[in-house]
């Protein structure tokens, strides 16, 4: 425990003293601000104007669009890519494995120090509820679901790209293979549930895997424990395999 923590804010520290960091940041904040401006405007141009339910700029923001999956999906590879790639490319990961440390505390430490970037990303994010809220009522809980899934979905992809960066030679590929596994094997299949309407096993297959059903479900409040189970299955998976690969780095070597 002693060893997770003081790699964790080794990464800490790294990341946040990297330039590349608040490239991110301001990058993810310019992505974010344009597409909430985006649907402020579609909200404002309603007859009747609604800021709260399942329409509202904060739960399309979140979850009833397409356009809430390209943040998590664009900006999780980002931050991942270098975790491990980057020890690589320095020649540092060696001697990472070969000190008196566990696989699991590197693995854990990179993640957690990953995610932890991933979760200051999103909030100054907080900002548009307040300005949703100098218009009309805000449904504080159904933010906090928004936040939670957003965070666990991130969480998800921060694992697999993790994986990709323990299994990649360099950052650009791990940014690559990272984008291809999320985007095909979480994002687009998931899109099964509305092309396999036929038989309804399979549907219920490809519906449990819809991120965007997932998200959509989190945005309006409500916090399915399958879609929890999923995720965190997803996280264990991935995180697992990412110390097997170290394992065989260490012996390897």
């Amino acid at each position: 425990m002693r060893s997770t923590w003081a790699l964790y804010k080794r990464e800490l520290l790294s990341s946040f003293c990297s330039p590349m960091a608040y490239v991110v940041l301001v990058s993810f904040l310019l992505f974010n601000g344009m597409i909430f401006y985006f649907f402020m405007k579609i909200t404002a141009s309603q007859p009747a104007p609604t800021l709260t339910g399942t329409r509202g700029p904060l739960q399309m923001f979140f979850g009833s669009t397409i356009l809430s999956v390209l943040t998590p999906l664009v900006f999780c590879p980002a931050l991942t890519m270098r975790v491990f790639a980057e020890e690589r490319r320095s020649r540092t990961l060696e001697t990472l494995l070969t000190a008196p440390v566990t696989e699991e505390s590197v693995v854990c430490a990179k993640f957690l120090g990953a995610f932890t970037v991933y979760a200051t990303l999103w909030v100054p994010t907080l900002l548009y509820a307040l300005v949703v809220r100098r218009y009309g009522p805000v449904d504080w809980t159904g933010l906090g679901a928004a936040y939670a899934g957003t965070l666990l979905v991130g969480g998800a992809f921060l694992a697999v790209g993790v994986l990709m960066s323990a299994l990649a030679r360099s950052q650009v590929t791990a940014f690559l293979l990272s984008f291809l596994v999320i985007g095909g094997a979480m994002f687009a299949l998931g899109l099964g549930s509305y092309i396999f309407n036929d038989n309804e096993a399979v549907r219920r297959f490809f519906s449990y895997v819809n991120l965007w059903e997932h998200m959509e479900h989190f945005s309006v409040g409500v916090v399915d424990s399958r879609a929890v189970v999923y995720y965190t299955s997803v996280i264990a998976l991935c995180l697992g395999l990412t110390t097997r690969a170290l394992g065989s780095s260490r012996e390897a070597g």
